[in-house]
C-alpha cells in the first residue's frame, strides 16, 4: 500500500514539474541573429572620366559639353549583406578652351544598395553639398562677377558592378550623374544668371575594400 502511495506521489509531482519546464523552455530569449562575416568597413577609392555640361533658365537648350577627370572616395560601413553607408568626396576638374579650370567638390551622404548580395550589381545615391570654383564657366556668356566660388546643393545617383563581390580586395566599374544645383551667379553688369545647374556624367573604376 505505501509503494502504491510513494508511486502516486512521483507521478503526480512529474506531472507538476513537466508544464513549468515546458513553458520556461518557452520564455527562453531567441537565438541572436549571426554576425557579418569579416570587417564591416568600406572603402572605395579610384577615377573615373566626365563629361561636365552647365545648364540655366536662360542658357541654350544644347548647353556647352566638355570632357574631364575626375576623382572618387567613399567610406562607410556595412549595414548588412546589402546596404552600404557612409560619405562620399568627389571631385572634378573641368576646362574649356584655355580658360582656368572649374574645380567642383562634392561632400555627400551615400547609401548604396545591392539588390542580390550573391552578384555584383548595385545601386547608389547620395545627397550633400557641392563646393563649386570659379562658378560654371560658359565661353558665350558674360564675364561673372567675383567671388567665383559658391556653395550648391549636391545630388548623385549611379550604378555599378563589383567584380568578385565577396573577396576582401576587388575592383568596380560604375556610371554616375552628379549635379551642383547652384541657384543663382551675378553677372559683371549687374544681371543675374538664375537656376544654374552644373551637370557631370562619369565613368570610372575604383578599388573597393570591404
Amino acid at each position: 500500500m505505501r509503494a502504491l502511495v510513494a508511486a502516486g506521489v512521483v507521478s503526480a509531482a512529474m506531472v507538476g514539474i513537466a508544464p513549468v519546464s515546458a513553458s520556461a523552455q518557452d520564455a527562453a530569449p531567441p537565438a541572436a541573429a549571426p554576425a557579418l562575416g569579416g570587417s564591416r568597413l568600406w572603402i572605395v577609392v579610384g577615377g573615373g572620366f566626365s563629361g561636365a555640361r552647365a545648364s540655366c533658365a536662360t542658357c541654350d537648350r544644347d548647353g556647352v559639353f566638355h570632357r574631364s577627370k575626375s576623382l572618387l572616395i567613399d567610406g562607410g560601413i556595412r549595414v548588412n549583406e546589402k546596404v552600404d553607408a557612409g560619405v562620399e568626396l568627389f571631385w572634378v576638374s573641368s576646362r574649356v578652351e584655355k580658360e582656368e579650370p572649374v574645380r567642383t567638390t562634392f561632400i555627400l551622404a551615400l547609401a548604396q544598395i545591392r539588390p542580390w548580395h550573391t552578384q555584383g550589381f548595385f545601386m547608389r545615391a547620395g545627397m550633400g553639398i557641392a563646393f563649386v570654383g570659379n562658378g560654371i564657366y560658359n565661353p558665350e556668356g558674360p564675364e561673372l562677377e567675383p567671388p567665383y566660388s559658391t556653395n550648391a546643393l549636391g545630388i548623385a545617383y549611379g550604378a555599378g558592378w563589383v567584380f568578385k563581390p565577396h573577396r576582401c580586395w576587388t575592383v568596380q566599374v560604375q556610371g554616375t550623374h552628379h549635379v551642383a544645383a547652384i541657384g543663382e551667379l551675378t553677372t559683371t553688369d549687374g544681371s543675374t544668371i538664375r537656376n544654374v545647374i552644373g551637370n557631370y556624367w562619369t565613368a570610372g573604376v575604383a578599388v573597393v575594400l570591404r
